[in-house]
């Protein structure tokens, strides 16, 4: 089961700030109904963040970004910029 939390005790559990939390919100980069609610189902309700979906975008990203795929990407994207 999912969990969801507010900002203030979500920041703590997943290990960043309660203002990157909403600045990934505030940029769609945490996807509505996925990684956060509305508590009423109302745009000028509280939010709830869903601690557990973060956290596997957390993982998912470190992955990403330690690729060995991604690293090839961008030195394709350096040795054609550099032609």
């Amino acid at each position: 089961m999912d969990r969801y939390l507010k900002s203030s005790e979500a920041s703590k559990l997943l290990g960043i700030s309660s203002s990157s939390l909403w600045e990934l919100k505030s940029t769609k980069v945490l996807e509505a109904g996925k990684h956060w609610i509305y508590v009423t189902g109302k745009p000028r309700s509280n939010v709830l963040f869903n601690i557990d979906k973060i956290r596997q975008w957390q993982i998912d990203m470190t992955k990403y970004i330690e690729s060995p795929e991604r690293d090839i990407e961008a030195e394709t994207q350096i040795s054609n910029f550099e032609d």
